[in-house]
């Protein structure tokens, strides 16, 4: 049996121009014979004689690994040539490529990989909006409640907040085997009318009891959209173009926080919920156009959609052909080995697959240990205690805008700079600022004097740099780094637990926030989150492997020669 490649994606499109049609082709063309699809230049080009040999080698290897049946109906194949090979390759001028419309596809034929593969990944993430929606939600509906004389007590109003962290821990594993069952596609449009029926509860009635069944139905969606945006991304990108990808899903959250925030500036609870309920209705619309990931497609053994979603991601002149018997061969890797959810776990004894799964759980750790959550949940609260003299609500619409926007930055500098480099630095300017703050705060707290009118710049100043720090580096390079690390041996069920993992750091510096308040002070809660902060870049520094650039097997291996490393 030939050797199987490790990779399933290929880091670039080969094309060649001026490849002749076979005599045979051109006769069946005149006899007006269908068209065939162009799969690049080992569909259409002629061996000489001395290949022979490797001819018949290469025969054998597709006895052993079939092609897809639409691709070998009347096409001569030949998938023995180097896959480093740089030589262009485009279609004969008398063959018919693989069409956008024989594909099913609907971008113009003129765009370029690139624009198609950000779109889809765009698209998808678009629940990511709605993640940041669950998320930022709070922030202004509790200080308005209260405002409005209808204020939840501490404990009621941190359940409130943290609910969605808890349900999404306890269905991070259920929502992965769904998603992978039903796809990203039938997940999205399935899922929309639950969490508009959250929105609709929580404006009708702002009884706990009713806000509390409203947030567990969120919690459960922010499950199944956590395990879309984190793994589809990854799925219909090429390495060379995955770090930008994977920075798709992170803006797309931060974007449902600033919207959230902003409308929150004049809207009260109820009517921010019915907006948030009818912005579903474009998000079903674009999601009945999203194209399912080929991968998900392959092993699903769904062999002609695998090969159109493939030509429709790449171009209609791509060479398709060695990803696609690289997809193949990796699902046949799969299916020979048959790691199930329980081999999965006894994969995990082993070193070579726990300590990534390890490290991808300390990243996420650190990266919210930096209170991020708690910025982003009570940020409202956070001004108002602090003392400063400035609109509560004007300076969160600020934090929402800090946080979405570095995340347009974060797309150049990811593949741009190292990706430990990057995060390290990053965590290292949040923790200043952090320090900063707390340290002004607490220093102002001992002195049992409101803060004067001309300091009420200094809270805003520094969490903006933390804001920035973080949007620009921390949030989109550690998911990022996350999806690099994890071994596709154990990605299913390592996927579970890190996503279990996230929800529960999540829920947890949600719920404390408000009773380490009460303990030290606001001043003294940031001094702590930035000495976590600082603890994180020196981790990111020490324990984690470079993996800008490289593919999945070379992490991998990099990750086994430093076995000795202490996690």
């Amino acid at each position: 049996m030939a050797p199987i490649p490790d990779e399933h994606q290929t880091s670039s499109v080969n094309m060649r121009p001026g490849v002749e049609m076979p005599e045979e082709g051109q006769e069946d063309n005149r006899k007006g014979t269908e068209t065939e699809p162009c799969l690049g230049k080992d569909a259409v080009s002629k061996e000489p004689r001395k290949k022979k040999e490797e001819k018949e080698a290469a025969g054998k290897e597709e006895e052993e690994f079939p092609m897809l049946e639409m691709l070998a109906r009347s096409i001569r194949t030949s998938v023995k040539g180097d896959l480093g090979e740089s030589a262009e390759n485009t279609c004969s001028p008398t063959q018919a490529p693989y069409t956008d419309h024989q594909s099913g596809c609907c971008y113009s034929p003129y765009l370029g990989p690139y624009i198609r593969q950000v779109t889809m990944a765009i698209v998808a993430c678009l629940a990511g909006v709605s993640v940041g929606m669950i998320h930022a939600y709070p922030a202004v509906a509790l200080p308005r409640w209260e405002e409005m004389g209808t204020p939840l007590l501490t404990v009621q109003a941190t359940w409130f907040a943290s609910t969605p962290m808890v349900v999404s821990m306890l269905a991070c594993v259920g929502s992965g085997v769904l998603v992978e069952s039903l796809g990203t596609r039938r997940v999205l449009l399935i899922s929309l009318p639950f969490l508009a029926l959250s929105w609709i509860m929580i404006a009708i009635d702002n009884h706990f009891w009713v806000l509390l069944a409203a947030r567990i139905i969120q919690g459960v969606v922010a499950a199944l959209y956590m395990v879309v945006i984190t793994v589809y991304p990854a799925e219909v990108s090429v390495p060379r173009w995955r770090g930008m990808t994977m920075c798709v899903s992170e803006a797309m959250v931060m974007l449902g926080v600033f919207l959230t925030y902003l409308a929150g500036l004049v809207l009260q609870p109820s009517p921010l919920a019915y907006m948030i309920a009818a912005s579903l209705v474009p998000q079903a619309v674009c999601f009945y156009f999203l194209r399912e990931a080929p991968l998900w497609l392959a092993r699903q053994d769904r062999d002609e959609e695998t090969a159109a979603s493939l030509a429709c991601l790449r171009g209609p002149l791509a060479d398709i052909t060695t990803e696609l018997e690289q997809i193949k061969s990796s699902v046949l890797t799969e299916r020979i080995q048959k790691p199930t959810a329980s081999e999965q776990l006894l994969l995990l004894k082993k070193q070579t697959y726990l300590k990534p799964l390890i490290l991808s759980v300390l990243v996420l750790l650190f990266k919210e240990l930096t209170g991020q959550y708690a910025a982003m949940a009570y940020t409202v609260q956070i001004f108002k205690m602090a003392g400063s003299s400035l609109d509560p609500y004007l300076c969160t619409v600020v934090m929402g805008a800090a946080r979405f926007l570095p995340c347009f930055v974060s797309w150049l500098l990811i593949e741009r700079l190292p990706r430990r480099l990057l995060l390290s630095s990053c965590m290292t300017l949040a923790s200043f600022a952090l320090a900063t703050l707390g340290a002004f705060l607490w220093f102002w707290s001992l002195k049992e004097e409101p803060l004067p009118e001309n300091l009420g710049w200094i809270p805003l100043a520094c969490l903006l740099v933390f804001t920035l720090a973080f949007g620009s580096g921390v949030g989109t390079t550690s998911w990022t780094l996350v999806a690099e690390l994890l071994p596709s041996q154990v990605r299913n069920v390592g996927a579970g637990i890190i996503n279990t993992s996230f929800s529960l750091f999540l829920f947890l510096v949600g719920l404390t926030f408000p009773f380490m308040v009460e303990l030290m002070t606001i001043g003294g809660v940031f001094i702590v989150y930035s000495g976590c902060s600082l603890m994180g870049a020196l981790f990111v520094v020490t324990c984690l492997p470079e993996t800008r650039g490289r593919t999945f097997a070379e992490i991998q291996r990099s990750l086994d020669s430093h076995a000795s490393n202490a996690i």
